[in-house]
């Protein structure tokens, strides 16, 4: 009866230690929630050429606190909507790129076609009601 106890106690033991090693079928295919929304590839264009250098890794990390397009997919759904919300304003008002980096680069400022697609992107990212 001993024996018996000792081999159930190693086998529960194993099976423990078994499932805590184990990762979830969820987090192998490293998929987003069906309500949170990756990047365009045509918005992901207007980022690089107008508001990577500084809201991207490696960029300022002054600029990225409020906008770190490398942590997107980290932002919830509704984080999501008003970050590329603001985009769309800042860039529609002409605030960002900030004036001195637009002097200083003037192929990073984006035209109204590029506006256009931030914002179009922005409208589809509807936060989700709870």
């Amino acid at each position: 009866m001993k024996k018996l106890i000792k081999i159930s106690a190693i086998l529960s033991g194993a099976l423990f230690l078994a499932a805590l090693t184990v990762t979830p079928v969820s987090a192998q295919t490293n998929q987003k929630p069906a309500d949170q929304k990756a990047i365009p590839a045509d918005v992901m264009k207007v980022f690089d050429k107008s508001c990577a250098a500084c809201h991207k890794d490696p960029g300022m990390k002054f600029a990225q606190g409020p906008f770190n397009i490398s942590t997107w997919d980290n932002y919830s759904p509704e984080k999501q909507a008003a970050k590329a919300k603001t985009v769309c304003n800042f860039a529609t008002k002409g605030k960002m790129p900030p004036k001195k980096y637009q002097a200083n680069n003037p192929g990073a400022v984006p035209t109204k076609d590029d506006i256009k697609i931030l914002c179009d992107w922005a409208a589809t990212l509807n936060p989700v009601s709870k």
